[in-house]
């Protein structure tokens, strides 16, 4: 009720209010803030115009209607409305009162002509305006009972409308929640989906590069398995060469075997020699060690002999002497001589002088020439005598020196022979040591040489085996591996056929997803326009009620799109589960695919360790035949080495017996030029006996050419032999 006479002081009000702007009624709702509950911003101007029945009826209805559309959205603030329009009916009250005050104190001025004029035309309009009044009394009474009515319908609807907003705000809030709640899933969902997309395009991304490389991987398995077809095939072609090295190995093998077995015989044949040589050494070192002692009597014989040379060098000083007096006797017989010349010209002369005499004395004078010729032959054949004599000295001499010197060159010959006789004695029992240590390491060779020939016939035998098994795993491995590769291709093909269905699903996913967005943008359009819509239901009554059912339908709609999109989302939840699956079969497939690869390189790795393994015991096996071959060379060129060497010490003795001979030869000569000086010596000590001594002279002649004739002989044989 007090709303009602508020309502009616506010009609009544705005019939006095003198005219201004129109009235200008500030909608409550601003379209910024949707469908939050606002304080209300009313702002009321009645015009001071004269205003008909029909501006006071429209005023009427239009306050009413802006009066319920306030109260609409305004459940919760309308106690405070009412105050608020209470407070206002009050102010007017009050500004009516005031003026009446101003009236009444305008009416009291000085008393004018013109004012009587205008309490006149006042009296008047009073009248009519009484009247006026009266009937708007009537009017207003009618209008109260109206009022009355319309605030009794106003209270039900207020409390219908009360219900009702608040079942809408209930219903808006819930749906707004809702929605927000939606729209929050929405987005985490979006956001999910597009973290998914991205997941799955990078691990489409990621399955296409696996793809390529599982490609590239089967492309380099493929061009693997040709490569190991081809090294296959190598190796049967190296196993067939290396099958026929083998026969021939195994042909060389027994001819090895055979001469390993006539190096034996022929070892044994060395040995036996071996034994003989050395008993032969143990013969020629007992020959050495009397060559020694010989040695040992020829250097003190040679050491007797150079103290006879050294007596012999005295007796020829004395010699030399006694040929210098013999010179200083010469020389006198030759001054004799001359003088004996000098008086025979003086003879002469007294001859021419006295040759008147001479026949006096011719008698006389012929004794005396035969007694001066015989004298003169005496003298002449003395003169003779001594210079064959000092020829022979000199001769003897000579002789002397020469054999002093050939004495010194043969005894160094003789020391330099025995050194190197004793260097090759040594040589040879260090040779000999040699060759029984190569004998030994021979032997010992042999023998391995006999196990390695049996460990390479085993080694061949297990590489036929080996080669054989790798020849039916390999056969076994190609078979897989094109049955693998196969599969590959087929898993390849199916991975393929799923990424494109994938990717269809992902670009129907997008799709879908763009379409939500766009529906979600326009939800939100539609939202706005639902705000604007609700700001026009508060201008208009009727257009809200539609707008209501709109809205419901919207709603309704906007639950069935919810539906939809919770059936989408649980289809795409579903379809991500199924591509989750597909991507994890897909992954299972991958790791199946890299452990088979793995499996596979696994395999190459073995084979072609295998195959370096043959190729190494290849080697391995030209390597030990080439070290036999050596062996077997080395062995011939050691029994080679030890026949030079057997020749060698067999010369070597033929040699030192034929210096043996010599040596003693050479004694001998040199004790018979020793008896010889002896006997020259004695010769020399008696020169009175001249017939003795030219017989001695005339056998040291004959004897000294052909000694002179050996010596050379023997000089130029040890020249020869050395």
């Amino acid at each position: 009720m007090g709303f009602a006479t508020g309502s009616s002081s506010f009609l009544h009000h705005s019939l006095f209010l003198p005219p201004s702007s129109p009235c200008i009624l500030q909608p409550p709702f601003s379209p910024r803030n949707g469908l939050t509950p606002r304080k209300i911003r009313t702002a009321i101007s009645c015009s001071q115009q004269e205003i008909t029945p029909k501006d006071e009826d429209f005023c009427k209805r239009r306050a009413i209607l802006f009066v319920g559309f306030s109260l609409i959205p305004l459940l919760n603030m309308r106690a405070e409305a009412v105050e608020g329009i209470a407070a206002e009916s009050t102010e007017v009250r009050t500004l009516d009162q005031k003026q009446k005050a101003q009236q009444s104190g305008q009416g009291k001025p000085s008393q004018n002509p013109f004012l009587s004029l205008l309490n006149g035309l006042g009296f008047l309009g009073s009248g009519v305006l009484a009247a006026l009044y009266a009937s708007l009394k009537k009017e207003k009474a009618a209008s109260d009972a109206t009022i009355e009515s319309i605030n009794v319908k106003l209270k039900e609807k207020e409390a219908t409308i009360s219900f009702l907003e608040k079942k809408f705000e209930s219903e808006l809030l819930n749906e707004k929640e809702a929605r927000n709640k939606a729209l929050a899933k929405a987005n985490e969902e979006k956001q999910s989906l597009v973290n998914q997309l991205d997941l799955a395009n990078r691990t489409i991304t990621s399955l296409g590069q696996d793809l390529q490389k599982e490609k590239s991987l089967v492309e380099e398995q493929t061009i693997q398995v040709e490569h190991l077809e081809v090294s296959l095939q190598k190796a049967g072609d190296e196993k067939r060469q290396l099958q026929e090295q083998v026969k021939e190995k195994l042909d060389s093998v027994a001819a090895l075997q055979e001469r390993v077995n006539s190096l034996s015989s022929e070892i044994k044949d060395k040995d036996d020699n071996l034994q003989n040589v050395n008993s032969k050494l143990v013969e020629k070192e007992r020959e050495l060690s009397r060559l020694n002692s010989i040695y040992q009597q020829a250097q003190e014989q040679l050491s007797s002999l150079n103290s006879e040379i050294q007596q012999l060098k005295d007796v020829l000083q004395e010699k030399e002497k006694e040929l210098e007096l013999k010179n200083v006797a010469l020389k006198n017989l030759k001054a004799e001589l001359a003088s004996s010349l000098a008086e025979r010209d003086e003879s002469h002369k007294k001859l021419d002088a006295v040759l008147k005499e001479y026949d006096q004395f011719k008698s006389s004078a012929e004794k005396k020439a035969a007694l001066d010729a015989k004298l003169l032959g005496e003298r002449e054949e003395a003169l003779h005598h001594l210079e064959e004599q000092l020829e022979v000295a000199k001769n003897d001499v000579n002789k002397s020196k020469v054999l002093i010197s050939d004495l010194t060159q043969e005894k160094d010959k003789l020391t330099k022979m025995l050194n190197i006789e004793l260097k090759n004695v040594k040589h040879l029992e260090q040779e000999l040591k040699i060759t029984q240590e190569s004998l030994e390491n021979s032997r010992s060779e042999a023998s391995e040489l006999s196990k390695q020939l049996h460990e390479s016939r085993l080694l061949c035998s297990e590489l036929e085996d080996k080669v054989s098994r790798i020849e039916v795993a390999f056969s076994e491995t190609r078979d897989s591996l094109q049955r693998e590769v196969n599969e590959v291709k087929l898993g390849a093909e199916v991975i393929a056929g799923e990424l494109r269905s994938t990717k269809e699903l992902l670009s129907k996913s997008n799709d879908e997803l763009q379409m939500i967005s766009r529906e979600l943008a326009d939800k939100v359009q539609r939202c706005e326009s639902l705000e604007k819509e609700l700001d026009h239901t508060h201008r208009k009554a009727e257009s809200a009620a539609l707008a209501l059912e709109v809205e419901k339908n919207i709603v309704a709609s906007l639950n069935k799109e919810l539906k939809v999109l919770e059936t989408q989302i649980s289809r795409d939840r579903e379809a991500r589960k199924s591509l989750e699956a597909d991507l994890e079969d897909a992954t299972k497939s991958l790791d199946e695919m890299n452990q088979e690869t793995l499996k596979l390189s696994r395999e190459l790795e073995l084979a072609s360790s295998r195959i370096s393994s043959i190729e190494d015991e290849k080697e391995a096996l030209y390597r030990s035949l080439d070290e036999q071959k050596q062996v077997s060379q080395e062995a011939r060129e050691n029994l080679e080495d030890a026949h030079n060497l057997i020749m060698r010490l067999g010369n070597e003795r033929d040699g030192l017996e034929k210096r043996g001979k010599k040596l003693e030869e050479e004694l001998a000569s040199a004790k018979g030029e020793i008896l010889r000086l002896r006997s020259q010596m004695n010769a020399s000590k008696n020169p009175a006996i001249d017939q003795h001594e030219q017989k001695l002279e005339v056998g040291s002649k004959s004897d000294a050419s052909p000694r002179k004739v050996t010596r050379r002989r023997k000089v130029n044989q040890q020249q020869e032999d050395s």
